[in-house]
């Protein structure tokens, strides 16, 4: 059986302290794919994941 980590719609609220030019860098993302903030962030976290699963991290 599979483990479906990134599609349940479960909501955690989250302060995150980031960069200002890492900051700049994830709006322009966002912009550029015309999607939310909170999306992009959540895009790259999951690829990271994903890349860190892959790596047998």
């Amino acid at each position: 059986m599979q483990k479906s980590l990134y599609t349940e719609r479960k909501n955690i609220k989250l302060n995150l302290r980031i960069p200002a030019r890492l900051d700049q860098e994830i709006r322009r993302l966002a912009e550029m794919d015309c999607i939310s903030l909170n999306s992009a962030i959540v895009r790259l976290l999951a690829k990271g994941v994903r890349e860190e699963v892959a790596n047998g991290r």
